[in-house]
């Protein structure tokens, strides 16, 4: 069945694109869930849309010509994070009572995407399980309570289910923002958009830039099909940035068929129009790429170890800088600086330090 696309402008520069089975469905909750005033939990991979699919429900609802605020808990830092969600009170360097609204009242009758909750510490998550429960707040350092009027969404990549067994995310809290759950398709399983979208990030970076359009061959669009674009939306945007600025097409091949994932949808036939029979010598190459599986993937482990320390070195150890400079998320990017056993420069002094101490002694 062919589908009429549409683009649905909810903010600006940011548009919903519905041109699949997928993405009709999930217009079709959003519209429904506009109607209603509870929580939504969106799920997803990182660079997939649930923050569209977020302002999508908002913009369809009552509440659209109120604020839309976004909150990064896996960006902030536990103490920090309570006090910017629910705003404090102290006393200022005058002797006087200071209070700092928080992003629940900021976003009075709108509504707050809390993006990766799952990031937020336990002692958060039962303040907000208690400001979904009562629909009051108490600020840091505060004692009056203050009723507040917003709707709650937010969003994860994470096994929530998991997360739960391991304590990481109370029961009861997981419950109260479950009421709707919305998933996000990744974009692999929706690649018949793809030419659209392709033509609207095209579209959208040249009236940005104010510079002529690039054109995508029918060969460059197949390529792109076949990608399993494992960034997901976010991937193809900065795909197709670098195609605009190079407008070197056998560039942005060689891009697409050196990723590791191209070369799987080639193993299954995605990106060849051949049959199921194969050639000795068909089978004699796979042979020779699996024998030279282990230094493929060396190779890949460097190159991705070099890209995390560049761009780490380059926000001067910002994690969250590095990890939207890498299009990965925040927890994605911690796990990967583990993994790596990466540590900042004055984290290396100290433990240079310490190793010549011992060496001393």
């Amino acid at each position: 069945m062919m589908y009429q696309p549409e683009i649905e402008r909810i903010g600006e520069e940011l548009y919903f694109v519905a041109a699949s089975p997928a993405t009709r469905r999930l217009r079709t909750q959003a519209e429904m869930l506009s109607q209603t005033d509870v929580p939504v939990l969106i799920t997803g991979e990182a660079g997939s849309g649930r923050a569209t699919v977020a302002r999508l429900i908002h913009s369809l609802s009552l509440r659209s010509s109120f604020p839309f605020m976004i909150m990064d808990c896996g960006a902030v830092s536990g103490d920090l994070l309570e006090n910017e969600l629910f705003g404090s009170e102290h006393t200022g360097v005058s002797g006087q009572p200071e209070s700092t609204v928080g992003k629940f009242e900021q976003c009075a009758r709108g509504t707050i995407l809390l993006e990766d909750f799952d990031a937020i510490p336990t002692a958060v998550q039962e303040r907000l399980l208690n400001l979904l429960q009562t629909r009051e707040l108490v600020r840091c350092g505060g004692r009056t309570r203050i009723r507040v009027d917003v709707r709650v969404m937010a969003s994860t990549d994470c096994d929530l289910e998991a997360a739960v067994a391991d304590k990481i995310v109370d029961q009861e809290l997981s419950h109260r923002l479950s009421v709707f759950h919305v998933h996000v398709p990744p974009l692999r399983e929706r690649r018949e958009e793809i030419p659209l979208l392709l033509g609207h990030f095209m579209s959208r970076l040249t009236r940005r830039y104010g510079v002529p359009a690039a054109r995508f061959s029918n060969v460059l669009i197949e390529a792109c099909q076949h990608h399993t674009w494992p960034g997901n939306l976010r991937e193809l945007e900065n795909f197709v940035k670098r195609f605009l600025a190079l407008a070197d097409e056998q560039a942005a091949l060689d891009e697409l068929r050196l990723h590791p994932s191209t070369e799987i949808a080639e193993r299954q036939g995605l990106g060849n129009g051949n049959g199921s029979g194969h050639s000795k010598s068909d089978s004699h190459a796979a042979e020779e790429k699996f024998s030279l599986k282990l230094l493929v993937k060396n190779a890949k482990g460097e190159t991705e170890r070099n890209a995390i320390e560049q761009a780490l070195e380059y926000t001067h150890w910002n994690r969250t800088a590095a990890a939207r400079l890498l299009n990965i998320s925040y927890r994605g990017l911690l796990y990967k600086i583990d993994e790596y056993r990466l540590v900042p420069p004055s984290e290396q002094a100290r433990l240079s330090g310490t190793n010549n101490l011992g060496e001393d002694k």
